[in-house]
């Protein structure tokens, strides 16, 4: 009687482990309320594949996406056109390496006019480039998907502001996309625990032949704060 009792709980713990599993595997997410441009902004942009040449684009956002991190993608987006006084007028580049069907059919769902494109990204470009030294929580591919951009997004593409899928915008983000950028620099980024970014991309770094970097990365980078 005991044993037959203790089987039966194991087996219901294993099917409450099983339909817990099953759905973190398929989160459901409820479509998003439509945010409007104010007077001022340009024309709003509409969900075509031609809209991201649009000279209506105020800002172009990057942001990788995967499966595991989609749920504080779609937060992101949300605060994005939440706070944004021009939320029509931004475009969305998600850079994904799989699920690719799956991820494109839930932001459309979630978000139907949102002008997004989804770029996709081959892994294998940098999984073998990878430093062993770096945290675990750092050697996914994707995470390093953010340095190929220029091959990644259109030509018409000047200016783009990535974003982690992990954060939540408090602010219009055109705030952010009008930090002045000046030659020879090439990017800016937020200060980060004091942290000297020279200490890490050395002259040594950038002479590495086998450097997986795109040309434009050896500019100089200037630190701003978010």
């Amino acid at each position: 009687m005991h044993v037959s009792c203790c089987r039966h709980h194991f087996r219901v713990l294993l099917l409450l482990f099983a339909a817990a599993a099953s759905a973190a595997d398929e989160f459901q997410f409820r479509e998003a309320p439509q945010f409007y441009n104010s007077p001022s902004c340009p024309p709003p942009l509409t969900s075509t594949l031609d809209s991201v040449c649009s000279p209506s684009v105020l800002v172009h956002v990057a942001m990788t996406l995967d499966v595991a991190y989609l749920r504080g993608s779609m937060a992101a987006v949300h605060s994005i056109l939440q706070h944004s006084s021009c939320p029509q007028s931004i475009h969305f580049h998600f850079v994904a390496s799989s699920s690719i069907a799956r991820l494109n059919s839930t932001i459309s769902l979630s978000f139907p006019s949102l002008p997004f494109l989804i770029h996709p990204f081959d892994p294998s470009v940098v999984a073998s480039l990878i430093s062993t030294s770096i945290r675990a929580a750092l050697d996914r591919p994707l995470n390093y998907a953010r340095s190929y951009l220029p091959r990644l997004l259109p030509r018409c593409v000047s200016r783009v502001v990535y974003l982690d899928s992990d954060l939540i915008l408090v602010d219009d983000i055109a705030s952010l996309a009008a930090t002045p950028i000046n030659p020879p620099f090439a990017l800016a980024a937020p200060e980060y625990c004091n942290a000297n970014l020279n200490v890490y991309f050395t002259p040594t770094f950038w002479s590495n032949p086998s450097s997986p970097w795109p040309s434009w990365a050896a500019a100089p980078a200037i630190s701003t704060r978010a």
